[in-house]
């Protein structure tokens, strides 16, 4: 099984922690760590980094 290196934005770990908003939080928490593992899959599949566009 391959190993992933996630990162966690500490506004994302604000939010989680809000009195209140914690479902909201939790699913922006939810969102980057399933979105981070989705691209590191997308890359490992096609074997090349992503590419950032502006």
């Amino acid at each position: 099984m391959a190993q992933y290196n996630i990162t966690i934005d500490s506004e994302i770990l604000h939010h989680l922690f809000l009195n209140g908003a914690k479902d909201e939080g939790m699913a922006k928490l939810l969102e980057s760590v399933l979105n981070q593992i989705l691209q590191a899959q997308a890359t490992e599949q096609i074997k090349a980094e992503p590419t950032m566009t502006t």
